[in-house]
């Protein structure tokens, strides 16, 4: 055996996903010599699951977080490590989970390896046909690269990073939002904004403002209902493959039929108003309702990721612009309790809510403009906007230098481009021999593969391809 030397960039969910799969194969022995690079505070944890406060609880319940195949693994280290295997945990708990799970595999292999640095870099030797990865001043060579990043920077849409009292990226929480003082924006009102609040109003603060341009929260998660795919299956759905196309028109037909089956309202897609207040209180007294909308989507995820790959430029323009909006506001809802606390907080008056946001001046502290040209004054504004999507606004060293060099090529749909086997395809050298990638990376053809439990499928998938190309 000559091709052995495995790299691991990023030793998140992705990166621990990838370790554990190739452990689990009966085909991985000594030979193979595998090394993850990642940062000492994230190395095990991802940055989703650092050591933060506590209270900032996952949107996903417990058997839904699953680092392997089996969907009882999380719960069942919950309780051999004395926590209540409640259906939300926090993200602290799962980072631990993830820790523990890395630190087992490293224990029982002595060819598994972390290193606590970044990687800065990565070289493509067209000669050898191998890696060099550099990092901290120094270099390995490696016969494959696995590129599990996670998520890309932070957004900053109103470019304000480096401004006095403006958190550019709010995470960890207990470091950067600890001991605010004075009037204090959020800008963003998705799950970010949420922890950010959160974290806020349970630590001392009288009043948070929560700033964004649509107003739009994530929905509230339903009750759990399960079903058969009558109509929008991959068997129904393949009939319509003609020159390796699925016309976008022919799976909205499948999927309207799926909802008329299953005695689903379409009104619902369209029943947010803006107004957390209205939406929250809308959503918690039609749990079934809500439910019965959300599971489908849930349960149709494998179907959806399946054939996004095979619409053509057009129709994946159109369903991402007219159609994906109303399956992204329902696909990550937040847990009911949660949508009650935020209520509560609304009805107190410590939580004020105001959408239309079109534009920051900065002076001694922050003024915010609205669409109505209204406008507030903030002492401290916290960006919670999350990541860009776009690989070329992102800020991180080691995606910028693969950018640069060509080696990584932007996909128009999110992330960069890649192959179905998650190849990296390059620019410069065409489809990368053995360069992996996969998460927020391949956003543009991975639709919807977001959660723990499909990232882990997926990497299966991922493993069993290398070494089924690696035996060739």
């Amino acid at each position: 055996m000559t091709m052995n030397r495995i790299a691991i960039a990023g030793a998140g969910v992705s990166g621990i996903s990838v370790v554990k799969f190739f452990v689990n194969n009966q085909r991985f022995n000594e030979n193979f010599k595998i090394d993850l690079y990642d940062a000492p505070k994230t190395a095990g944890r991802g940055y989703a699951y650092q050591d933060d406060d506590p209270q900032l609880i996952i949107n996903l319940p417990a058997e839904e977080m699953s680092l392997t195949a089996d969907p009882d693994d999380y719960t069942n280290w919950l309780k051999q490590h004395g926590y209540d295997a409640e259906s939300y945990t926090s993200r602290k708990v799962y980072g631990e989970y993830m820790h523990s799970t890395l630190k087992s595999l490293i224990a029982g292999h002595d060819n598994i390896n972390v290193i606590e640095h970044y990687a800065d870099n990565i070289l493509f030797n067209e000669d050898t046909q191998t890696y060099t990865l550099k990092y901290n001043d120094n270099e390995q060579e490696y016969d494959a690269v696995f590129l599990m990043t996670g998520e890309m920077s932070y957004s900053d849409p109103y470019e304000l990073k480096g401004k006095d009292n403006y958190f550019y990226n709010p995470y960890p929480l207990a470091d950067h939002l600890n001991y605010l003082q004075g009037k204090i924006g959020i800008i963003g009102s998705g799950l970010s904004a949420i922890d950010s609040f959160r974290y806020l109003l349970s630590h001392g603060h009288d009043k948070v403002y929560v700033l964004s341009r649509s107003g739009e929260m994530p929905s509230v998660r339903g009750t759990d209902y399960e079903f058969t795919p009558q109509h929008f299956t991959l068997d129904n759905a393949f009939k319509y493959l003609e020159n390796g196309l699925i016309p976008l028109d022919k799976l909205l037909e499948l999927f309207k039929a799926e909802m008329l089956e299953h005695d689903v309202d379409m009104t619902l897609f369209e029943r947010k108003t803006d107004q957390p207040e209205i939406d929250l209180k809308y959503d918690l007294e039609h749990l079934d309702s809500i439910g019965r909308l959300q599971y489908i989507i849930v349960h149709l995820q494998d179907a959806f990721k399946t054939l996004f790959k095979y619409l053509s430029r057009k129709d994946k323009r159109e369903y991402l612009e007219e159609y994906h909006p109303y399956v992204e506001s329902n696909h990550s809802p937040m847990p009911p309790d949660g949508a009650r606390r935020i209520l509560r907080w609304i009805d107190e008056d410590k939580l004020v809510f105001m959408h239309g946001m079109s534009d920051v001046e900065v002076n001694h502290d922050f003024t915010v403009t609205f669409k109505n040209h209204q406008t507030e004054q903030f002492d401290i504004l916290i960006n919670a906007t999350g990541p860009v999507g776009n690989i070329e606004k992102d800020n991180t060293p080691l995606l910028q230098n693969l950018y640069n060099s060509l080696l990584l090529e932007a996909d128009e749909f999110g992330g960069v481009l890649v192959t179905k086997d998650h190849e990296i395809i390059s620019p410069r050298f065409g489809t990368m021999p053995h360069f992996y990638t996969m998460g927020a990376l391949t956003a543009g053809s991975d639709y919807l593969i977001k959660g723990v439990a499909m990232l882990a499928e997926e990497t299966e998938d991922l493993v069993n391809h290398f070494l089924n190309n690696y035996e060739d």
